[in-house]
């Protein structure tokens, strides 16, 4: 079991690091199908402020099962051409796509109007390397961080505003531990003035409030915007809530799948209704309890 283990994790070490070096992506993906959110609005194309989605939302249902396409990424990596056929298969539904546009049309106009010019990068976006920075691979994610920033650089990219904790969080330790020098906030900080409705239990992202100190900030913004969070310090405190178990699936669906039940089981305790405020969260535990996500029940 242990070898198996080690030798999955160095299989999707190495697709993920050859694919960001070579592609900017973590594996082969349509593009300019997770891009489509932006084409209704007119997005501007680049600009010196970018909304930074890295394909978070847009490919979270396959982030999750990414286990299920090691091997046979794995076994594609020395083929441009048929690594190029991955596109074609590691691909979300039509359904998680259109939630996705929603979703991100939404965080675009709230952010907009405090940015004007906010722009996005479509099908150039580079993924930000929150996978190796997660499984542990610090020297891969570093030498692609360096190589991120100069592509970001080259854009005319002065300031990011990202969508997801993973990114945030990402970009945090490359600005921490590796010099990366462009300016970056989540787009929950531009929520001031939002409205909202209905009552939730929260489950919070472990990033955003054990690692980036965003725990009171999240619910300050839920409760002013008029949600109303319905809490248990033995389920919802800092201390208390746990992992929905995305991060472990791409090493073991199953162990995935079992702490999103258990997960969920603790939050139905507390409500029927969960908001999350994490794109990975939602496809972990959508299957075992009702669950919105924040971008999904506010509104200027």
């Amino acid at each position: 079991m242990e070898q198996r283990l080690e030798r999955k994790l160095r299989l999707i070490r190495d697709v993920v690091y050859s694919s960001l070096i070579k592609n900017y992506t973590p594996f082969p993906l349509d593009r300019k199908l997770a891009a489509r959110w932006a084409e209704p609005l007119k997005v501007p194309r680049g600009g010196r402020t970018l909304i930074y989605t890295s394909y978070m939302y847009q490919m979270a249902s396959v982030f999750k099962t990414y286990s299920k396409y090691a091997d046979t990424l794995g076994s594609l990596a020395s083929s441009q051409l048929l690594a190029s056929l991955g596109a074609r298969f590691v691909k979300p539904s039509e359904e998680d796509l259109e939630r996705s546009t929603r979703i991100l049309q939404n965080i675009y106009r709230i952010v907009h109007r405090d940015n004007a010019d906010l722009g996005y990068l479509y099908e150039e976006e580079p993924y930000s390397g929150a996978l190796l920075h997660e499984l542990g691979f610090l020297d891969e994610f570093y030498e692609y961080g360096e190589k991120l920033r100069a592509y970001l650089r080259s854009k005319g990219v002065e300031m990011l505003v990202t969508v997801d904790p993973h990114t945030t969080n990402a970009l945090n330790a490359l600005r921490r531990e590796a010099g990366f020098d462009i300016p970056f906030k989540p787009y929950l900080a531009y929520l001031k003035g939002v409205r909202g409705a209905g009552e939730f239990v929260l489950h919070d992202s472990c990033l955003y409030s054990r690692f980036l100190d965003m725990y009171d900030a999240v619910r300050s913004t839920l409760n002013e915007a008029g949600i109303k969070l319905v809490e248990n310090p033995r389920i919802t405190a800092r201390a208390s809530g746990f992992c929905c178990g995305a991060p472990i699936a791409p090493l073991s669906e199953e162990l995935s799948e079992k702490i999103a039940e258990e997960r969920s089981r603790t939050l139905l305790r507390v409500a029927p209704n969960t908001l999350v405020v994490c794109p990975l969260c939602y496809a972990n535990l959508s299957k075992h309890c009702a669950v919105k996500d924040i971008a999904e029940v506010i509104t200027r």
